[in-house]
């Protein structure tokens, strides 16, 4: 059993694309190159061990986040399992 940590970060890098996700309707797919990965609220920065990494985060659509376009983007995180990432919004 996985224990829940409550994480939250404020990443930075490269959005490289947005695909529709396929195993969740109403959610997109960011696929990010990470440069920068700052703590927020004081809780643990899950995401610093990504730095220099793509990864996907999941984005509910209708969020500025799933908005974005490839490009430069800042976004607030959440990892809620292995190997899954969210936006927060």
């Amino acid at each position: 059993m996985v224990q829940i940590i409550e994480n939250h970060a404020e990443v930075s890098g490269e959005l490289v694309s947005v695909a529709p996700d396929t195993d969740r309707p109403g959610f997109v797919l960011l696929q990010v190159n990470i440069a920068q990965a700052r703590p927020v609220d004081a809780t643990p920065n899950m995401f610093e061990r990504d730095i220099g990494n793509v990864i996907t985060i999941v984005a509910r659509t209708g969020t500025a986040a799933a908005s974005a376009q490839p490009g430069p983007v800042t976004l607030r995180v959440k990892k809620t399992g292995p190997g899954r990432s969210f936006a927060e919004e």
